[in-house]
């Protein structure tokens, strides 16, 4: 009698539960720390929980599964979407910027063939150019030049531009 009423008592869901939850934080520190161990065990986990929580029945077990991958895609989202924006985010993924830099990011100086400007710092034989208000970074062709010296660009190179004194 004992025995029959231990059968159809429910399974209890906490072990289930904790080991889902500890496999999405284990995932959502992979974030942090990736290095494909952690998320990997915290999938795991996460999979050991929905099995256990088959004892319950097939709908409970397909109701852990899709909690489990709606929560994933919402961590997912979370770190790939949100956690960029933020300050610590740009710091962990290393994102900083070139603004006011002597050689800007982008390598289309071509625009600059032609144009006047003038030396920024003194040229033997490179330094820096100011052109249209952009600082670059200048090689003169004609050897040493003085700071504020007027300049004209002859030629664009990857990441420099070629410099001739202005006559």
């Amino acid at each position: 009698m004992l025995l029959a009423a231990v059968a159809t008592e429910a399974p209890s869901l906490t072990l289930a539960t904790s080991l889902v939850l500890a496999g999405l934080v284990l995932i959502a520190a992979e974030f942090f720390l990736p290095t494909m161990i952690i998320g990997l065990f915290g999938a795991v986990v996460s999979f050991a929980g929905i099995y256990l929580a088959a004892e319950a029945g097939w709908v409970t077990c397909l109701l852990y599964a899709l909690g489990f991958l709606v929560v994933l895609a919402l961590e997912f989202v979370a770190f790939r979407r949100l956690l960029p924006a933020t300050a610590a985010g740009r710091a962990m993924i290393n994102v900083s910027s070139n603004d006011g830099a002597a050689v800007p990011a982008a390598a289309g100086f071509a625009v600059y063939v032609g144009k006047t400007g003038k030396a920024v710092t003194v040229l033997a034989p490179s330094g820096t150019v100011e052109v249209d208000g952009t600082l670059l970074e200048g090689y003169s062709l004609d050897g040493f030049v003085e700071r504020a010296a007027a300049v004209v660009v002859v030629e664009a190179a990857a990441g420099r531009v070629s410099v001739r004194r202005a006559r």
